[in-house]
C-alpha cells in the first residue's frame, strides 16, 4: 500500500503563492531587469517570517555540515556548501541550538540544469541522514513556463522524478502561479515546491 505524502506546511503555502504575486508586481516596475535569486531568497525570508507559527524560527546560509550527525560527511556536501534556509523548531533552553525541521534550497528555474541537479543532491545526502527532516527546493521562473517542472497546462508534472547521479527522487508536490490572463500560460510567474524523498 502506498504511503501518503504529508502535507506542505502552511506558511510554504502561503510564500509560494506571494512570490508570485510579488515577482509580478517587481516586473511591473523593472520590466527589462530580471530579479537576481538574491532578491528573491530576501523577499521569500520576508515571507516566511510573516507566515512563521511562534515555536518556528528561521535560520539563513546554514553549513550542511552543521546538519549532519557526528563524522558523517557525504562528499556530496563540501566544507562551504551551505543550505539557503532552515526551518527550525525553538528549544525549550537557550543551550540547545533549535531543531531543523525544513530545509530549503531557493533556485531561478533559468539556472543551469547542472545547478539544480547539485542542491537536488545536497537535500538528498541531507535526507539520507536525518529521515525526519524534510528537503525542499522552492524553484522560482520569472515570466517562463518551466517547462521540466510544468506541464504545458501550467499544472505540477506529478510523479517520481530520478535526481541524476543520485539514488534519491523527488517530485514537484505543488505549483503556483500569478499571470495576468489565464491564457497566458508560458509568460506567468512560477514558484514550484519539491519535494526530495530517498
Amino acid at each position: 500500500m502506498k504511503k501518503p505524502l504529508q502535507q506542505l506546511p502552511h506558511w510554504a503555502r502561503r510564500v509560494l503563492q506571494g512570490v508570485t504575486y510579488w515577482i509580478g508586481h517587481r516586473r511591473c516596475l523593472y520590466s527589462n531587469y530580471p530579479l537576481a535569486e538574491g532578491a528573491l531568497v530576501a523577499e521569500i525570508c520576508n515571507l516566511i517570517h510573516a507566515n512563521l507559527a511562534d515555536d518556528l524560527v528561521l535560520l539563513c546560509e546554514v553549513q550542511y555540515t552543521d546538519l549532519l550527525p557526528g563524522d558523517v560527511r557525504p562528499s556530496v556536501l563540501t566544507q562551504r556548501a551551505r543550505a539557503d534556509l532552515v526551518v527550525a523548531a525553538h528549544s525549550d533552553d537557550d543551550e540547545t541550538e533549535p531543531d531543523p525541521k525544513f530545509i530549503i534550497e531557493v533556485k531561478r528555474a533559468s539556472a543551469p540544469r547542472a545547478q539544480i541537479d547539485a542542491d537536488l543532491r545536497r537535500l538528498a545526502a541531507v535526507r539520507k541522514e536525518h529521515a525526519t527532516i524534510r528537503c525542499f527546493m522552492f524553484l522560482i521562473a520569472e515570466a517562463k513556463r518551466p517547462k521540466r517542472f510544468v506541464t504545458k497546462e501550467g499544472a505540477s508534472r506529478h510523479g517520481r522524478h530520478e535526481i541524476p547521479e543520485s539514488n534519491s527522487y523527488y517530485r514537484v508536490r505543488r505549483t503556483w502561479k500569478a499571470a495576468h490572463a489565464f491564457s497566458h500560460v508560458e509568460r506567468a510567474q512560477y514558484a514550484c515546491l519539491l519535494e526530495v524523498y530517498c
